[in-house]
C-alpha cells in the first residue's frame, strides 16, 4: 500500500480523500448538539519555526507515530514552501501574476493519526505552511500563461530537487506504515473503533464510514461557526476512541522501523550528513523557515 496523503480538500486531518469521495453516500450528517464540545475556548493550532535537533531527522523522514507525522509534514511542507519561493521569484522577473494554486500546507496522512492534533482541532483543520505576512502570489503583474507555466515547471523542479533527497528513502518506508494495519493485532484493536464511537452517539460500521460520516457532517452544516464545533466534536471522540488502538499499532511500526533502519544505515547516514544543511541553504536562499504544525 502507498501512503494516503490528506488532500487540499480536507487538511491536517487523518481523512483520506478516497475515503470521502468513496463513502459519502447520501445519508444524513450529525448536528453540532449532538457532539462533544471543547471545556472552553480553542485556539488555532500554531506553526513551530526553526529547524528540529539532528536527533529528530528518524522521526522527520521515518515517522512512526502521530507525534513523528508533524516534523515529516514539516519536511513536505518545506517542499511546498520552496516550489512557491522558486515560483514567486520566477513571476516576478518576468513580470506576471503568479497563476492561482492551492497555497502550501501541512498535511498529514491517515495512516499515522496525530491523535492529539485531532482532538483539539478536528479532522479538517487546514494549517498553512506560508507564514500570514509573506506574498502568496497577489494580483500583481500581467498574465501571460506561458511565462506562468514556465514558472511553475521551475517551482516544481525546486521542489523535485529538494524532495530527491529524501524521498527515495521515505517511500520505501510508507508501505512499513501502511502495513501495520494488516497486522491481526492491529486489525483486532480497530474492531473497537465503532463500539466505542457508539457513546457519543455516532453510528458507524467502520473507520471509512466514520470518516464519511465526517465529510457529510461537516459540509453539510452551512453555518461556519457550528461546522466547526461539530468537526472539533467528532474529532474528540475519534481521538479518544482511536487512542487504544494507536497503543498497538504504535509499537508495531516502532519494531519495523528499528529494522527498517538496520536495513538502510548508509542511506540515513548521507540523510544525516545533507539533509539539514540543504535546509539551510534554502532558507538562506528563499528567505524561508522551517516550520512544522503544532496542537
Amino acid at each position: 500500500m502507498k501512503k494516503r496523503p490528506i488532500t487540499a480538500a480536507v487538511l491536517g486531518s487523518v481523512i483520506a480523500a478516497t475515503a470521502l469521495t468513496g463513502c459519502g453516500g447520501a445519508a444524513p450528517g450529525l448536528s453540532a448538539a449532538s457532539l462533544p464540545t471543547a471545556s472552553g475556548p480553542v485556539a488555532p493550532p500554531s506553526v513551530a519555526r526553526g529547524l528540529p535537533a539532528e536527533r529528530d531527522l528518524t522521526a522527520m523522514v521515518l515517522p512512526a507515530t502521530g507525534t513523528d507525522s508533524r516534523l515529516a509534514q514539516g519536511l513536505d511542507g518545506f517542499a511546498q514552501l520552496v516550489r512557491h519561493a522558486r515560483v514567486q521569484e520566477c513571476a516576478e522577473r518576468a513580470g506576471v501574476r503568479p497563476a492561482e494554486v492551492p497555497p502550501p500546507a501541512y498535511i498529514g496522512w491517515s495512516d499515522l493519526p496525530d491523535l492529539g492534533f485531532i482532538g483539539r482541532h478536528g479532522l479538517t483543520m487546514s494549517v498553512p505552511a506560508l507564514p500570514s505576512a509573506s506574498p502568496s502570489g497577489g494580483a500583481a503583474g500581467r498574465t501571460d500563461r506561458a511565462a506562468q507555466q514556465r514558472c511553475e515547471t521551475e517551482g516544481r523542479a525546486a521542489a523535485k530537487e529538494f524532495k530527491d533527497l529524501y524521498s527515495p528513502l521515505q517511500s520505501l518506508w510508507w508501505p512499513e506504515v501502511s502495513a501495520v494495519r494488516d497486522d491481526p493485532r492491529a486489525r483486532e484493536a480497530l474492531r473497537t473503533l465503532p463500539g466505542c464511537l457508539t457513546r457519543y452517539g455516532i453510528e458507524v460500521e467502520d473507520e471509512d464510514g466514520f470518516f464519511a460520516l465526517v465529510d457529510r457532517t461537516v459540509q453539510g452544516i452551512e453555518d461556519a461557526a457550528e461546522s466547526a464545533r461539530a468537526d472539533r466534536g467528532l474529532g474528540a471522540a475519534y481521538a479518544v476512541c482511536m487512542a487504544p488502538v494507536e497503543a498497538v499499532r504504535e509499537p508495531l511500526r516502532a519494531a519495523r522501523r528499528t529494522a527498517f533502519e538496520a536495513a538502510h544505515r548508509d542511506e540515513l547516514r548521507a540523510l544525516e550528513r545533507g539533509l539539514l544543511p540543504r535546509i539551510r541553504e534554502l532558507e538562506h536562499r528563499h528567505g524561508l523557515t522551517f516550520g512544522h504544525p503544532v496542537p
